[in-house]
């Protein structure tokens, strides 16, 4: 019973997630079918970006959800090799730029060359949805800092950021599935609510631990 209340909540807010901006696409489409600005292309510049935005944020969860399946389920391929965690570092940060350069947010990253015997896409997940999140929720002309050490027998991986910070009752629930702090700066921010919830997961599959300020 509990199994079946988890999946029908897990499907419902899935579900909730994909029809707001299903319905955004099919109404600025209709407008373009029917004509309602005239013949000039360049009157429907705004809604055509405005759906693709709603697409790469659908497009984004679902990447999330298969992530998150992969990881819950144990059944994804996991390749524990040695690899650098700066090489993957240095990689992830140049993938999020663009992003980051939307909002003029600087990153700059304090990694030492750090090896590690783990999978290199989970690897990938862990700080690309990390830094996405730092970006994500920053100030205009931000910045965020990412700094990795080894410590003993862990490694740190400690990111901080300029962003426009949260209560401490949402603190409790950020790294839960589908959370997405809603407030006053939070209102135009589109996402799955399912990356940090990964991260924390990547985390615990290492054995570590994952606590925010």
């Amino acid at each position: 019973e509990e199994k079946k209340s988890i999946r029908f909540e897990f499907i419902s807010i899935l579900a909730h997630e994909l029809k707001s901006p299903l319905a955004a696409i099919e109404g600025y489409l209709r407008l373009v079918d029917e004509r309602i600005k005239g013949d000039d292309l360049s009157a429907y510049d705004s809604m055509i970006s405005r759906s693709i935005e709603r697409i790469v944020s659908m497009r984004k969860l679902i990447m999330d959800i298969l992530d998150l399946t992969r990881l819950e389920s144990g059944r994804g391929k996991r390749v524990i090799e040695n690899i650098s965690l700066k090489d993957i570092t240095d990689s992830v940060v140049d993938g999020l730029k663009p992003s980051a350069e939307k909002k003029n947010v600087s990153i700059s990253i304090d990694v030492d060359d750090i090896s590690i015997n783990a999978d290199k896409t989970e690897m990938e997940m862990l700080l690309s949805n990390l830094l996405s999140n730092a970006i994500k929720y920053n100030k205009e002309n931000g910045s965020v800092n990412l700094k990795i050490k080894r410590d003993a027998d862990y490694i740190n991986i400690e990111c901080s950021d300029t962003g426009i910070g949260m209560k401490e009752d949402d603190v409790k629930k950020l790294f839960n599935e589908f959370v997405r702090i809603k407030n006053e700066y939070t209102r135009n921010i589109e996402g799955s609510g399912l990356g940090l919830s990964i991260v924390k997961k990547i985390v615990l599959l290492y054995n570590g631990e994952i606590k925010v300020e």
